[in-house]
């Protein structure tokens, strides 16, 4: 499942280390980015498990939560966990280019993890 945003360039308001916003145009992102909102953030940057990004996937441009396991596959889980159909676990394999980290408020717990 594709999450749909536009991209904006600039704001006055955008934080430091902010390259540009996203302006989230659908609800595939709630509970944690809903439509309306702006989130901020950096091209590429080191992803750590949590981490919530922007990766091109088999053409697809994707808004997920980032994991990485020992032997190298990568786990990008939906944000909301109704739509967990779209998880992907990814062998070394396949491509994944990251495009964006988001800059979130707070890290975000991975799915069945408590904090």
């Amino acid at each position: 499942m594709r999450a749909k945003f536009d991209l904006v360039r600039r704001l006055p308001d955008m934080p430091e280390g902010a390259e540009f916003g996203i302006k989230i145009v659908d609800d595939d992102l709630s509970p944690v980015l809903r439509r309306g909102d702006t989130v901020y953030a950096r091209g590429r940057g080191k992803m750590c498990p949590g981490d919530v990004g922007l990766f091109l996937v088999n053409g697809d441009l994707l808004c997920r939560q980032y994991a990485e396991d020992s032997e190298g596959n990568i786990y990008l889980f939906t944000l909301d966990r109704a739509k967990r159909s779209g998880d992907l676990m990814l062998p070394p394999s396949v491509r994944v280019t990251l495009y964006a980290k988001l800059l979130l408020p707070a890290p975000l717990p991975l799915p069945g993890i408590e904090e």
